[in-house]
């Protein structure tokens, strides 16, 4: 029974998705875009989060910076294939610094690395006026000709994270996938396995970096607009919460948290004026009565990769053993790992 309510709620979810904006007025589908453009940056989130047990607060920076990067280069009138090249540069060597700082870190000393290096893109945001326009921001930040019908461009988005979350998906079981696993599941044994813990925690920063990135230009296609605001602390903790809410690790946790998040947001808060305490009743409720988040209700994934209770990822410290708890003791997923090892 269990199996088909998880069929069905797959199927609900995509036909939303797909149907309800094709019928809709342009400021449901503004709604739907913004869903989707918050949901990839929680899905860089996710990623991290649920593959290699990494919870970062600094996504926020990675994004703003491939959204100052294109708006940047649209004031130079720059051509698109020179807009994404820069973006990209960026975003890669922005998560490069990232992972390079934070790579022998986990836990909450990695949390407040990733917001802290979030503050110093924030700060530069503000600071570096000749480039970001400061607080003033920069405005005209057209989309490609293209993708300038709104409906046009949510399908365009909703393309993009289909393609995302498939890539992830095959990573997911790939062997780079695995070994992210067994680290999140006990550093010291991939240790003694002979694997570069710290190298395989930059590259799983580097990959959730460039999520994070394309995030950041399709946001900034969808605004429009660039400030440092994009690059906030609140950016970086929303994302966190809709992983909390959705599921962390599970593949449409963040789709889903992105789309209660932003209706609470932008849709409930026109009918209730404090429609924050909504939120943080929504949060608690499902901290305590659906630890897994709405994902591990539906789909009801024991597998710790899936949909593992978020506390169990803040429970490490630099250099620390496994949390002892069921879903953090080894999985699978590091035996799968010292097999291949123990073969090769």
């Amino acid at each position: 029974m269990r199996r088909y309510v998880g069929i069905a709620s797959t199927l609900l979810i995509v036909a939303t998705l797909v149907v309800v904006p094709a019928w809709s007025q342009r400021y449901i589908v503004s709604l739907f875009t913004l869903t989707i453009v918050t949901a990839l940056l929680a899905v860089s989130v996710n990623m991290l989060a649920g593959e290699a047990g990494l919870v970062s607060m600094g996504h926020a920076g990675i994004s703003g910076s491939a959204a100052y990067a294109v708006a940047w280069a649209v004031r130079e009138q720059m051509g698109l294939t020179s807009q994404l090249a820069l973006a990209l540069a960026v975003t890669l060597l922005v998560s490069l610094l990232y992972g390079l700082t934070a790579m022998r870190t986990s836990g909450l000393v990695f949390l407040m690395i990733t917001l802290a290096l979030a503050m110093v893109v924030y700060g530069l945001a503000f600071k570096w006026s000749k480039v970001t326009g400061g607080q003033s921001g920069l405005t005209g930040i057209r989309p490609p000709d293209q993708l300038r019908d709104p409906w046009v461009f949510y399908y365009f988005c909703l393309a993009v994270l289909g393609v995302v979350l498939l890539l992830l998906a095959v990573l997911s079981r790939s062997p780079l996938g695995l070994m992210f696993r067994g680290v999140r599941d006990s550093e010291s044994r991939m240790s003694s396995l002979g694997y570069t813990v710290a190298g395989a925690k930059l590259v799983a920063m580097m990959l959730s970096g460039l999520v994070a990135g394309v995030a950041g230009v399709l946001s900034v296609w969808n605004t429009q607009f660039m400030s440092p605001s994009a690059a906030a602390f609140e950016v970086s903790a929303m994302a966190v919460i809709i992983i909390i809410i959705g599921g962390v690790g599970a593949s449409l946790g963040p789709v889903i948290g992105a789309a209660l998040v932003v209706g609470i947001e932008h849709w409930l808060s026109s009918y209730v004026e404090r429609w924050p305490t909504l939120l943080g009743l929504l949060f608690i409720a499902v901290v305590i009565l659906m630890p897994r988040g709405v994902a591990g209700v539906l789909w009801d994934d024991r597998s710790p990769r899936r949909t593992a209770p978020w506390w169990t990822l803040l429970g490490r410290s630099a250099g620390a053993g496994p949390v002892e708890h069921p879903q953090d003791l080894p999985s699978a997923d590091l035996a799968e790992a010292r097999g291949r090892h123990q073969e090769g």
